[in-house]
């Protein structure tokens, strides 16, 4: 009814969105949410952690002590899965966000987006 008087007035009734994001802090050293994924990188002493907070983030592990270096920020939803390749140089990563992204593993940065792969099992 209240719909009907809108358009009776000439008005439309306006369509509600709800938004929500995170504060976070300058600098995380911790995941907000579960790990999905590690992978260990015995020449540099590198352990990567993939996380259900989108991000990825590399610690160095050294005498049993793990101390965080850098996160990695591009993907915008759960990081399921990651490995290292080209003997540690590269580490690719596959998201919820429907992304495969591969990165240079020694610098941090994200160096190329594979887009729309299905999520799920086949």
């Amino acid at each position: 009814m209240a719909n009907m008087h809108n358009k009776l007035n000439g008005t439309q009734a306006k369509r509600r969105v709800q938004v929500s994001f995170v504060i976070r802090d300058e600098e995380e050293r911790r995941h907000r949410a579960g790990v999905n994924a590690l992978q260990y990188d015995p020449v540099y002493h590198r352990l990567y952690s993939a996380g259900r907070d989108s991000f990825i983030r590399i610690w160095s592990i050294r005498n049993n002590r793990a101390h965080w270096i850098q996160t990695m920020e591009h993907h915008t939803d759960w990081v399921n899965d990651i490995v290292l390749c080209c003997g540690g140089r590269n580490l690719i990563s596959a998201s919820s966000d429907t992304t495969v992204k591969v990165w240079n593993a020694q610098k941090g940065f994200c160096m190329s987006t594979l887009r729309t792969h299905k999520v799920g099992r086949y």
